[in-house]
């Protein structure tokens, strides 16, 4: 009888040993491995660290953003795409994001309307994500 259980349950323990994935090998972590991370294909894959900062500068109407005058291109309650004129004198696009957010503030904030209406100035301070020209907004004061 013992003979009958080794003979079938011998087998079942190998197949299950032998089954077993084996862990995948961690990189060293000398410098001889970092070395060719830097020029190697794998290193261009990965995208960008993209980091949050805060902005602050004059909020623009984006149809005339790109011109040099800042008084015509003040914002509407019709307005519906944003930019934002910084103090070095560049001018970024907001996301469509950062423009549904804009629109909200201006429904909330009294003073926004205000300044809209009688077509002054609106300072503003944005966080995000700056890429190329365009802003990604994640919260705008």
């Amino acid at each position: 009888m013992r003979v009958r259980i080794y003979t079938v349950l011998l087998p079942c323990l190998a197949v299950a040993a032998f089954a077993q994935d084996t862990p995948p090998a961690k990189p060293s972590q000398g410098t001889a491995a970092q070395a060719p991370a830097k020029g190697s294909e794998k290193a261009s894959d990965r995208p960008q660290e993209m980091k949050t900062q805060k902005y602050s500068g004059t909020l623009m109407d984006a149809a005339c953003a790109g011109g040099g005058a800042s008084q015509s291109c003040s914002v509407s309650a019709n307005t519906t795409q944003f930019a934002m004129k910084m103090k070095d004198g560049s001018t970024v696009r907001f996301d469509d994001v950062g423009n549904v957010r804009v629109q909200e503030v201006m429904k909330t904030r009294k003073k926004w309307s205000e300044s809209a209406a009688g077509n002054k100035v609106i300072q503003v301070k944005a966080s995000g994500v700056l890429s190329g020209d365009k802003l990604t907004v994640l919260s705008i004061d």
